[in-house]
């Protein structure tokens, strides 16, 4: 392989048609739900995204945007 292997950028398709499903529960996800997470003296250290029927998280992170469109 070369050192200059160049690949395809990632393109965010919106899906409309297309409901997710829990990875633990399985049940559809119309929503996410998303809590805020804090750190001491009150300062955010990021969002935790969970299923509203089961309430287990599906993912988190430090930024949250909504997604473009």
């Amino acid at each position: 392989m070369s050192a200059r292997t160049t690949t395809a950028p990632c393109i965010a398709v919106r899906r409309d048609d297309v409901v997710p499903i829990c990875p633990h529960c399985e049940a559809d996800l119309p929503e996410i739900h998303v809590r805020k997470l804090r750190g001491p003296f009150g300062i955010g250290r990021g969002f935790v995204f969970f299923c509203p029927r089961c309430r287990k998280v599906t993912g988190s992170g430090t930024q949250w945007y909504p997604f473009p469109g």
